[in-house]
């Protein structure tokens, strides 16, 4: 999540960097991400095309990789979530730091390490206004459950 997913990116763990945001500004806001993938560990209990409202708090987490990395990405289906706005419509003016395609967060081959910018745990109790995030965890726990 956010600073850990730059630490699983430069320790190559993930595909791909992050750059400073388009705007070159730290950006605190709640945005909307899609849920792209549901067949992992951490999305198993979302719908498909799942819409959340999660916060962002970064300057530097705009996603960028190359063009064959991209295109692995999408084959292999590990484009997990896209900024959308609130219907879950992939568009530029809901893409928050200019992440290349709208790229939220991705997983590896073998969908056991997953990188977002998005804090679900910033938004997984009532008592924070919000419950999205309590989306990915309860996933976590079912596949555990299932293991």
């Amino acid at each position: 999540i956010c600073n850990g997913f730059q630490i699983l990116l430069e320790a190559g763990l993930l595909p791909g960097a992050v750059l400073r945001n388009k705007s070159l500004k730290f950006i605190c806001k709640d945005i909307f991400i899609r849920v792209e993938n549901t067949n992992t560990p951490f999305t198993n209990q979302c719908n498909d095309n799942k819409v959340l409202k999660l916060p962002i708090a970064h300057a530097e987490g705009s996603y960028f990789a190359d063009t064959a990395t991209l295109s692995s990405l999408i084959k292999n289906q590990q484009i997990i979530f896209r900024y959308s706005d609130k219907s879950g419509n992939i568009t530029d003016s809901a893409n928050p730091n200019g992440s290349i395609e709208n790229i939220a967060g991705i997983c590896n081959k073998e969908r056991n390490i997953l990188g977002m910018m998005p804090h679900p745990e910033r938004c997984a109790e009532a008592i924070l206004g919000n419950e999205d995030g309590m989306l990915i965890f309860k996933s976590i726990i079912n596949f555990v459950k299932v293991l």
